[in-house]
């Protein structure tokens, strides 16, 4: 169970960040001795910079890796790597197969979706369009995370388009940033600059639901 996780950890953690371009893939190795130790050791430090991006700590083995896949009981229907600590969790909601079937998926492909926090000095420019959009609308920025929704074939993980049908995802809101009385909603900054509100479609006051699509993008929990 550990190894096919570290397996899993392997082929994805290394493209985790926005920055990273979407070609880009780490293959798992099944070998052992020194190369599958020092590519874990780099799995970990990937994944504590992005929990300590989050306010916590960092993690010293794979067994300490976060799972943040589930939301309020509800688990995500995509497998993926879900290490998005800045949050009370993240999951896709929209079916499985209803994900590969509005996108075109062939035999092989597989949904796969991967969501870490977002490090607001290495995306400076994101975070800067998403303060300039949340004052547009007189609204409070909380936390900050990435969001790549793909696909994995054979190994290989690539970005869907941006441009397919709607894809809803449903993240915990932090008690840090919870509060009677206000409205909830997300900020998108896709790369290019894109910007878009996105709104809460559930009752929950301790989530949001709201309706993206497929690729990467950069997404902001707000109130106001």
């Amino acid at each position: 169970m550990k190894t096919k996780f570290i397996q899993r950890m392997m082929a994805s953690a290394l493209t985790v960040a926005l920055v990273a371009a979407p070609s880009m893939s780490v293959l798992a190795s099944g070998g052992s001795g020194g190369s599958s130790s020092k590519s874990e050791d780099k799995v970990i430090e990937i994944i504590s910079e992005s929990i300590s991006d989050g306010g916590e700590s960092s993690v010293s083995s794979i067994a300490e890796i976060p799972v943040t896949n589930t939301v309020a009981g509800t688990k995500s229907t995509v497998q993926g790597v879900y290490i998005a600590t800045s949050v009370n969790g993240t999951a896709i909601t929209s079916s499985l197969a209803g994900i590969a079937g509005s996108y075109g998926l062939t035999a092989g492909e597989v949904p796969y979706a991967r969501f870490s926090n977002m490090d607001v000095k290495k995306s400076s420019l994101a975070k800067a369009v998403i303060d300039n959009a949340a004052a547009a609308i007189g609204a409070t920025v909380g936390p900050c995370i990435n969001i790549e929704i793909g696909k994995k074939a054979g190994g290989q993980f690539s970005l869907l388009s941006q441009e397919g049908e709607k894809i809803s995802v449903k993240v915990g809101i932090p008690k840090s940033f919870a509060q009677d009385g206000k409205t909830y909603a997300v900020i998108c900054v896709r790369p290019g600059g894109a910007v878009s509100v996105l709104q809460d479609t559930d009752t929950n006051p301790n989530t949001i639901t709201f309706d993206t699509t497929g690729g990467q993008g950069a997404y902001a929990i707000v109130k106001y």
